[in-house]
């Protein structure tokens, strides 16, 4: 009997968590990509089209976005502490510069009902890119 009511308290608990709505919950990104154009100077341009992976501190939750062909993005995102990694839309590793990779600058926290800014820069030596498949009709 106890087993039977453990049971059902855990599947409403799961049917609960799935079902709940994202009131209070949603916070929002404002995200620039840039490149610097000499090793140890400043960011020079932005860097379109670079795919991010942001990863939820203490989860293995992760998703992806891409800035437009300005070098940003605005994203809705779950509130909470997030990492980021920095991609070419072909899937390799772009390199970001050694600032953008320490922790203190590659993650930021998301507050329910707010924007938060967040930047990264790439190396000057960073390799990115890859095309994005066209929407053709086949």
């Amino acid at each position: 009997m106890r087993s039977t009511v453990a049971m059902l308290f855990l599947f409403a608990l799961v049917a609960h968590a799935q079902n709940a709505n994202l009131s209070g919950k949603v916070a929002f990104v404002s995200l620039t990509t840039a490149k610097v154009v000499k090793e140890g100077g400043l960011a020079g341009e932005f860097a379109p089209k670079v795919l991010l992976r942001f990863t939820r501190k203490g989860s293995s939750s992760r998703f992806l976005a891409m800035t437009g062909t300005d070098g940003t993005a605005f994203i809705p995102i779950e509130a909470g502490t997030y990492c980021v990694e920095a991609f070419g839309v072909d899937g390799n590793r772009a390199k970001m510069t050694a600032r953008s990779s320490e922790p203190i600058h590659r993650c930021f926290t998301a507050v329910a009902g707010r924007v938060v800014e967040f930047g990264v820069t790439l190396a000057a030596d960073a390799k990115y890119g890859g095309t994005i498949p066209s929407l053709g009709v086949e």
